[in-house]
């Protein structure tokens, strides 16, 4: 089995099923880590589908009550969290997610270093971040398929000197998704937990998958359970972590 024998990355629990989420035991804290998007917006699209959203420019000082609260900060407030080290502590009061823009890979492992648990693509439109929100709060982490790439450049660096995959088999397109590489995995998994995984890779829901694959959404959960257990992974997001340390992926 793989030992990370670095700073492990925060991609380590299970998935809970709907009703038992992790995250109810908590609010929600959304960091802006990029100055182009207009945070302010976000709360409306978020009220609209039935979450408690609030803007503030500065942390606010009471703890939350309202476990469905969804607290936006400001861009300075979310750098100065970021920077001054207390966002470790405050994971015990909130959910921690944040807004950070594609290629800034150095960003990323500051964030996850930081207990940011997830991470929104600056190029999503509010309506797509409402629906990864939605997604996202089925797990403990979660990460934006549009960060794919930066996610790979993270692991790669971590495993420097511990001997990489080779670069042809880790190469990927310029839109970030990622290749399976069907020979290797079927070392390992099924034909049809490859194609679930695959989908995986490119970004698409559970749901996604069922719907173009014309099967229930129960089996494809069934297939994510099955795979995520047979890759040694704790949910999907850690299974493109696993992909990539591997060997499994490849250039289209």
């Amino acid at each position: 089995m793989y030992i990370l024998r670095r700073r492990p990355l925060m991609l380590r629990t299970t998935r809970h099923n709907s009703g038992d989420h992790p995250t109810s035991l908590c609010s929600y804290l959304w960091l802006q880590l990029d100055g182009q998007k207009n945070v302010k917006s976000i709360p409306p699209a978020l009220q609209k589908n039935g979450y408690h959203a609030e803007f503030h420019r500065r942390l606010p000082k009471m703890k939350p009550q309202n476990q469905k609260k969804v607290i936006i900060l400001s861009t300075e407030e979310s750098f100065r969290l970021l920077e001054s080290g207390v966002l470790h502590a405050l994971s015990n009061v909130y959910h921690l997610c944040a807004i950070v823009p594609p290629r800034s890979p150095g960003l990323i492992e500051k964030i996850l270093e930081s207990e940011v648990k997830i991470l929104f693509s600056i190029n999503q439109t509010f309506w797509q971040m409402v629906q990864h929100f939605s997604e996202a709060r089925l797990y403990q982490t979660y990460v934006d398929p549009l960060l794919q790439r930066d996610l790979l450049q993270v692991v790669r660096q971590r495993n420097i000197g511990e001997g990489e995959p080779d670069q042809h088999t880790i190469d990927h397109h310029e839109d970030g998704a990622l290749d399976l590489d069907y020979p290797k995995a079927l070392e390992r998994l099924t034909g049809a937990e490859c194609r679930v995984l695959d989908a995986i890779l490119k970004g698409k829901s559970n749901r996604k998958i069922a719907e173009d694959d014309y099967l229930s959404v129960s089996t494809v959960n069934n297939h994510v359970s099955q795979l995520t257990k047979k890759m040694d992974a704790n949910d999907r997001t850690h299974t493109v972590k696993r992909a990539i340390e591997l060997g499994w992926l490849r250039s289209g």
